[in-house]
């Protein structure tokens, strides 16, 4: 397991029932219901739950599962991107804006959008290819679950649709963050 901030003990209590219900028959399912219950918690506080600099900070890689505090800036979308195994979403704070991708040949079309508000989560199959961003005006919070080790996956990304992919790098990923903006609409491979 790799933790490399210090966190409050409602984050940890909520990241060992997390990492307990994984360990379970039927993991997706049982995480999908502890998730559920933090997010709504959580979000009843009307706060972040944990406050860092960094828009992403790893609080548990295990083989069997990866968990990420994520603090989405307004304005900002991240790179497309891919998992290869499931993931859940539970924004406690605020709304997230996914860009769902499809594509052939490693070429990414013109994303669909889905705006969650929380409290919310979300699960992403592991064929999913999306982006990120938050649409509103303050920071918004989220555990975002992975079943799997994440930072251990070979993956990849996409700096804009069309292109073809590249290999998943975490500092080109968080560099890669623009204004929501700067998405073109157009010139997209079709």
């Amino acid at each position: 397991m790799t933790r490399p901030v210090p966190i409050g003990p409602m984050l940890q209590a909520a990241i060992d029932a997390i990492v307990d219900a994984a360990a379970k028959p039927d993991r997706l399912d049982r995480v999908g219901s502890v998730l559920r219950d933090t997010t709504d918690h959580f979000h009843s506080l009307g706060r972040l739950i944990h406050e860092e600099r960094d828009d992403e900070v790893l609080l548990h890689a295990s083989d069997a599962l990866t968990i990420y505090h994520i603090t989405l800036t307004p304005g900002l979308q991240y790179p497309a991107h891919n998992h290869l195994m499931d993931a859940l979403i539970g924004i406690y704070l605020g709304s997230e804006t996914n860009f769902f991708y499809s594509g052939s040949d490693g070429r990414l079309r013109i994303p669909q959008t889905s705006d969650v508000i929380a409290p919310a989560v979300v699960h992403l199959r592991p064929d999913a290819v999306h982006s990120v961003a938050n649409t509103g005006s303050e920071r918004s919070g989220a555990l975002h679950v992975y079943l799997g080790n994440l930072p251990q996956t070979r993956r990849q990304m996409w700096r804009f649709a069309g292109e073809r992919p590249e290999a998943f790098d975490n500092e080109r990923y968080l560099a890669g963050a623009r204004p929501i903006a700067d998405e073109p609409s157009t010139g997209l491979a079709d």
